[in-house]
């Protein structure tokens, strides 16, 4: 391949290592950019430590600990296990290997269909041992109510969701792959920013429902309650729907997903049944500050900055491994070669994405006490939360930094009680 950043038939290494700071670069710029101003209130961690140790007893606290160090560490085993077979694919070319590579280069295009589906199927595989503790993790802590034959039948009907989109942009990027050469990055860049927002506004009504009911909110209290804070707020909710939510786990929350016709506001069933109606106010109020805020447009926007850079990054550094393996530059060897290296770039990238995510949901808290005018209601939310999702409520800090996507309990409550 002699198109792009290349020098003798081999890939340039600045430029590999400029599109990966490249790309680092602008995902925090984009979170500056992006970040929504806070304004007031300010956080009181004191009184939010205060708070913490009366609502809280010792006990609960250390359930939840040891429940979320559990959880950390599946988590933490299966991503390794994910990166390690991937890398076993990419790099590993024994002559079991080169035969199967050989076989799908017959038909180049087909095969690479093949090798992504391929890839999702052993991948769903080696995650399942993963999945399954992390089920059996929930049932020994009260949190999960499916039983084994219901989370199997979930866990195959995400396999088979997974092995679509996996089959078809594999062949799609084969497709760019050997047709653009050094400008894959392109087209690869202007088709999964387009399937970024496809996919944002088809998920909540083609694949949502196949896990869950969806049913619109009925008259009552809690739909008045929800329409009268989303005129004050002055946002259109599309429609409000109550999920299931409980025919699986106890835990509550809600969320806002959909842009355009499919935009949603949705509240887990557990919620409706247990919220005290203050807490529930402020769940409400926290969903709306993001309708408000037009955060899933926000989060699209840091997506679609990102995605060029990033790809670029994945086309140089799939070409140095293809030249490292002396494998065909444009045959199915490629497929596991971009698996794995857009998986390492979704990881890294999503570091300075949860940043933003915190910030967001930071100003959504603040955004329901400015609607409710209630700080005790959202204290009593993060409580309650806390109690019912057995959460940690100040997780270590690295593994907050690189994944967590919302503020700690204790910064949540600190907002709340910097209100008052």
């Amino acid at each position: 391949m002699n198109s792009g950043p290349t020098t003798g038939g081999r890939v340039n290494g600045y430029a590999l290592a400029g599109a990966a700071a490249g790309a680092v670069l602008v995902a925090v710029v984009a979170v500056l950019l992006l970040s929504p101003d806070q304004g007031p209130p300010t956080a009181d961690p004191t009184a939010a430590a205060g708070a913490i140790a009366d609502r809280l007893s010792s006990a609960g606290l250390e359930r939840a600990d040891d429940y979320r160090s559990a959880a950390r560490l599946i988590g933490l085993g299966g991503l390794i296990a994910q990166f390690t077979l991937l890398a076993l694919l990419a790099f590993r070319r024994g002559s079991a290997m080169r035969k199967v590579l050989d076989l799908l280069g017959r038909r180049p295009l087909i095969g690479a269909l093949a090798a992504g589906a391929g890839i999702s199927l052993i991948a769903s595989l080696v995650a399942f041992p993963f999945d399954l503790a992390a089920w059996q993790l929930g049932r020994d802590y009260g949190l999960i109510s499916q039983g084994m034959g219901p989370r199997l039948l979930d866990w195959l009907l995400g396999m088979l969701i997974a092995v679509i989109p996996a089959a078809v942009g594999a062949l799609i990027a084969m497709a760019l792959w050997r047709r653009l050469k050094g400008r894959f990055w392109i087209g690869a860049s202007v088709l999964i920013a387009t399937w970024a927002i496809v996919a944002t506004w088809l998920w909540p009504v083609v694949v949502s429902p196949l896990f869950n009911d969806f049913e619109p909110l009925p008259d009552g209290p809690a739909r008045q309650e929800v329409l009268r804070l989303a005129d004050k707020a002055e946002v259109d909710v599309g429609e409000v729907y109550v999920v299931d939510a409980s025919r699986r786990s106890s835990t509550l929350n809600a969320y806002v997903n959909g842009i355009g016709s499919s935009k949603r506001v949705v509240i887990y069933d557990n919620t409706l049944r247990e919220l005290t109606p203050a807490e529930f106010s402020s769940l409400v109020a926290h969903e709306l500050g993001h309708v408000e805020d037009a955060d899933l447009r926000r989060g699209l926007t840091f997506a679609l900055l990102v995605i060029p850079l990033g790809v670029l990054f994945v086309q140089l550094a799939s070409q140095k491994v293809l030249l490292r393996n002396d494998d065909k530059p444009d045959g199915p060897a490629l497929i596991p070669v971009l698996a794995l290296m857009v998986t390492l770039a979704a990881f890294v990238l999503q570091v300075p994405g949860n940043a933003l995510s915190r910030s967001v949901e930071a100003k959504a808290d603040r955004t329901a006490i400015a609607l409710t005018s209630d700080p005790q209601g959202l204290v009593d939310l993060q409580v309650r939360l806390a109690k019912a999702n057995l959460s940690d409520v100040d997780p270590p800090e690295v593994w907050h930094f690189l994944f967590g996507t919302h503020p700690s309990t204790i910064d949540r409550i600190a907002i709340a009680e910097g209100a008052r």
